[in-house]
């Protein structure tokens, strides 16, 4: 367990290569400062960063994984298109849009260079999709999610809000007509101010959140898989704890430890949840090397950040399956990371759904036992 918690060992590039964004999300987690630069990297900065990931997991033995993410990164189309073609062989690529600009002809290209994608949708009612994510967004991601259909890498993303609250269940079966196998639902984060007034309350987000889980359990039941990948990843947190992918419900989390994100003027922070916040920044990606940026100050005060050190935190009986998340969001709104998190009540119920979902048997509904034989190497799961 100490391991799993305090070693650093990335093994991911969140990278942003453009600060614009054609969309205007009102709970979006980016300052408006950083958008409205309108920053987009360089074919030659793109190559300098994959360069210098490729030397970085070479001494490792590893091969390493960039996400493009956001703002929106379709918006450099074509220069991360270009590194996608001329480098994925030595790394593996992601790619989270809001869709928006997705053509038919994007899919097919991302699909035959095996490129895991991650499209963002909030609600199965165009309304209040469009509510949250603007006019338009609904009926082009579903003609995206069709390019996709089948395609093992595709994952739809959705940010649970007050607004889309009462439709999680109602998306599951959505997304499950679609053949859909994996969701993210993850509780909208507080990091700026405007975003605050779209949180749900934790309780209600708990009830509604489990209701999901067990309709997708019940889907997979009839034949049609569908993962929430944050419970799934909850449920990891108990019976196989170094399985674990996602690392914000860990303490300390995977900011700056698993993972660093990198905005499109090279500038480096434990996660994009931090990108604004200049006392977490690790320096520059154009001038210093992975290794100094790793050993920075900003990157190195989030890895100190343990739930033992936070007030009721300290004596949890689930403190190493929630981890207190979000660092940043608590750090944004408290003014200090050693806060308990506004969604605690949310995660304790949640995790104790996933003690009842181990104890029913459902377990192998969630987890594939032969993901779990992959990676341990042993037969009896």
């Amino acid at each position: 367990m100490d391991d799993l918690r305090f070693s650093t060992d990335i093994i991911l590039l969140y990278v942003n290569p453009t600060d614009k964004c054609n969309a205007a999300c009102p709970y979006c987690y980016l300052p408006e400062e950083i958008k409205s630069r309108q920053k987009s990297m360089s074919y030659a900065e793109l190559k300098q960063v994959v360069e210098k990931a490729i030397d970085f997991f070479d001494k490792k033995g590893a091969k390493g994984v960039i996400v493009f993410h956001g703002s929106e990164p379709l918006m450099n189309r074509e220069n991360i298109f270009r590194i996608i073609s001329e480098y994925h062989g030595k790394l593996n690529f992601g790619i989270q849009t809001n869709g928006l600009l997705l053509t038919e002809e994007d899919a097919r290209f991302i699909m035959e260079n095996g490129v895991n994608i991650g499209i963002s949708l909030d609600s199965p009612n165009e309304e209040t999709n469009d509510f949250l994510r603007g006019r338009g967004h609904y009926k082009k991601v579903i003609k995206a999610l069709d390019y996709f259909k089948d395609y093992k890498g595709l994952n739809v993303v959705t940010t649970i809000t007050k607004y889309n609250l009462g439709q999680l269940v109602d998306m599951v079966g959505f997304l499950g007509e679609r053949g859909i196998r994996v969701c993210l639902m993850n509780p909208v984060r507080g990091t700026q101010k405007e975003s605050l007034s779209f949180r749900p309350d934790p309780e209600e987000l708990a009830a509604r959140f489990i209701d999901a889980v067990d309709a997708a359990i019940e889907l997979t039941k009839s034949g049609r898989r569908m993962v929430i990948g944050d419970f799934a990843n909850i449920l990891l947190g108990i019976i196989a704890p170094g399985a674990r992918v996602l690392m914000c419900d860990i303490s300390p989390c995977g900011g700056g430890r698993r993972f660093f994100a990198i905005t499109a003027d090279g500038k480096s922070y434990p996660c994009g949840e931090f990108i604004g916040m200049e006392e977490f920044s690790g320096g520059n990606i154009f001038s210093d090397s992975i290794e100094d940026i790793l050993g920075s100050d900003g990157l190195e005060k989030v890895r100190k950040r343990v739930v033992e050190k936070i007030d009721e935190c300290d004596t949890c009986v689930l403190m190493n399956i929630c981890g207190a998340s979000c660092p940043a969001e608590i750090y944004s709104t408290e003014g200090s990371m050693f806060r308990k998190s506004y969604y605690c009540k949310f995660y304790k119920k949640v995790i104790e759904h996933a003690f009842r979902v181990i104890l029913r048997g459902d377990v192998w509904h969630v987890i594939r036992r032969s993901a779990l034989k992959e990676r341990f190497d042993i037969e009896n799961v």
